[in-house]
């Protein structure tokens, strides 16, 4: 069975109420400065409530979220979020941004897979929490983790060594069985596309877990636009890689629109319709042509 989804990813969902003053001598004041200079101006989180009307209306049978969920990774934006994703009314899968992980605190405290674990519900090696894979009919979605805390204006993040180990026994399975592997990570995985102090620190090492195992399609966030790329995978065959837009942002400039993606997969064939705000709602981009998945063709 192929699988209809909806693909969004920094929606940035912001609540305060209860956050004392204290809670701000960190990292979270030049987050809290950005807020209140630029973020909170140019991104209205009801748009999160119109994706998820599109979702229906699409008939979509999930939504998929790829990270920076919250601003500051506060308990107060958790439960936010939390209340929303329960609200949804189909099933929802997250993975966390770096964002979600702001702090070294929140980092230790484990907070976004407190709150968000039963958008992560899979198959996991003992001991492990990352990555995870949802069996869907024909489809397996695997969810990463990149989130680590990070010094004041930089938005890195780090698969690591173990994850990626875990990840490729995974891949290899997972073709083995025939399923259709999307990949679902919040920061890019192209090099060059990333801004200064965004980058993924190990994005060679991932690039090489895919080289060898390959996979149908790679999911991310991140950088708030939409990102077109592909990662060779085994034989040098293309694995497309597709970045979204933020999924709360306000702007209308080319590339930069809040936006989410459209998805059927199957193995064999993925096909995406982007959808842009034009200021009153999200419009439909021209739907891609089919892409033959395996060959990295159209």
């Amino acid at each position: 069975m192929p699988l209809r989804f909806v693909h969004c990813s920094d929606i940035h969902l912001l609540e305060l109420a209860g956050t004392t003053p204290q809670r701000f001598f960190n990292k979270r004041l030049t987050g809290g400065v950005n807020l209140l200079l630029n973020r909170s101006r140019k991104y209205d989180g009801g748009m999160f409530q119109k994706i998820v009307a599109a979702a229906h209306a699409h008939e979509a049978e999930r939504l998929v979220i790829t990270g920076d969920l919250t601003n500051l990774a506060l308990e107060s934006e958790f439960e936010h979020v939390k209340r929303h994703l329960e609200a949804v009314g189909l099933p929802v899968t997250v993975i966390p941004g770096n964002h979600d992980a702001y702090t070294r605190g929140s980092a230790r405290a484990q907070r976004f897979e407190h709150y968000m674990s039963a958008f992560m519900e899979g198959e996991r090696e003992p001991g492990s929490d990352y990555p995870f894979v949802q069996r869907l009919g024909d489809v397996a979605l695997v969810g990463l983790s990149t989130a680590i805390p990070s010094l004041p204006l930089y938005a890195v993040g780090r698969v690591g060594d173990e994850q990626l180990a875990r990840l490729g026994r995974f891949l290899a399975k997972l073709r083995a069985e025939g399923l259709a592997r999307v990949v679902l990570i919040h920061h890019p995985v192209v090099r060059g596309v990333a801004k200064p102090r965004h980058d993924l620190l190990d994005l060679d090492a991932f690039g090489r877990v895919i080289a060898e195992h390959g996979a149908e399609l790679i999911l991310h966030g991140h950088e708030h636009r939409r990102l077109e790329g592909a990662l060779p995978g085994p034989g040098g065959v293309p694995v497309p890689v597709h970045g979204v837009g933020s999924g709360t942002y306000l702007s209308q400039k080319p590339g930069r629109h809040g936006a989410y993606s459209l998805y059927t997969v199957r193995p064999g064939q993925v096909t995406r319709t982007y959808h842009r705000w034009d200021g009153r709602g999200f419009v439909a981009d021209e739907p891609d042509a089919p892409l033959l998945a395996g060959t990295g063709s159209h």
